[in-house]
C-alpha cells in the first residue's frame, strides 16, 4: 500500500517535491488549514478533516473531496488526521508542514509525531526528511556526504550508528548537541538499543 500524504497548515519549502509526493501517494489528506496549503500547491485532497476553524474562504471547488468534521477538543487537527488514517488502515504517511509556524503548534506537532510513530510509519518530508526510529535495527536511506542528525525522542536514547564520519557505539544521546550534524561516509546503519530517536536529513 502506498503511503498517504498528510498536509498540515505549515510552510512548504519545496513545492515541486511535495507535488511529486502527492502524485506517488495512495491518498492525500489535509488536516484542516492544510487545505490552504493544498490549494496554493494546486493539489486536490481526497479528505479534509478537523474542526474547520482554519479552512480557506471561499472553499476550493474540489469535486470528490470529503470534509470530515471532528470537534474533539482534546486532539489537534494533526492528531485527528492521524487517527483517521490509522482507523482507515493506512500503514504509512508522509507529513508535510510539520515544521515552522506557531511555536506552540510546532511543539505539539513534534510530540504527536513521536507518539504516533509507534503506530504508523511516519516521515516528515518537507523540508528535508525525518523519522522517529524505535528499538531495533534500521537502514537510513542517504547518500555519502549527506548531513544526518540523531536526536532522542525523549530524555535519552542509546544507539549504535555506522557509516558515519563520527560513528556511535552504544552511545547514550540526550537532548543536546551530541548527535547533531554528523556526516554519512557510506551506507548508514542504526541500531536503537533503548528509547527512540529522531533521524533527520536537512
Amino acid at each position: 500500500m502506498r503511503p498517504a500524504l498528510l498536509i498540515l497548515n505549515g510552510p512548504v519549502a519545496d513545492p515541486a517535491a511535495v507535488k511529486r509526493r502527492a502524485a506517488a501517494a495512495g491518498l492525500v489528506v489535509c488536516a484542516d488549514g492544510g487545505a490552504k496549503v493544498a490549494q496554493k500547491l494546486g493539489l486536490k485532497p481526497r479528505v479534509v478533516i478537523g474542526d474547520f476553524d482554519s479552512l480557506p474562504s471561499p472553499l476550493p471547488r474540489w469535486k470528490g473531496t470529503t470534509y470530515l468534521f471532528d470537534g474533539d477538543e482534546d486532539l489537534s487537527d494533526f492528531e485527528k488526521a492521524l487517527r483517521f488514517l490509522d482507523e482507515g488502515g493506512a500503514g504509512a504517511a508522509w507529513v508535510v508542514g510539520l515544521w515552522g509556524g506557531r511555536p506552540d503548534h510546532q511543539l505539539v506537532n513534534l510530540a504527536v509525531f513521536e507518539r504516533w510513530s509507534k503506530r504508523l510509519a511516519l516521515a516528515s518530508v518537507d523540508p528535508g526528511w525525518a523519522v522517529v526510529a524505535g528499538p531495533g535495527r534500521h537502514r537510513i536511506p542517504c547518500a555519502s556526504g549527506a548531513t544526518l542528525s540523531l536526536v532522542p525522542a525523549g530524555p535519552s536514547a542509546v544507539v549504535t550508528a555506522s557509516g558515519l564520519k563520527y560513528p556511535l557505539r552504544r552511545t547514550r544521546l540526550t537532548r543536546s548537541s551530541r548527535g547533531l550534524s554528523n556526516q554519512a561516509v557510506g551506507p548508514v546503519g542504526l541500531e536503537v538499543h533503548s528509547g527512540s530517536v529522531w533521524v533527520a536529513l536537512p
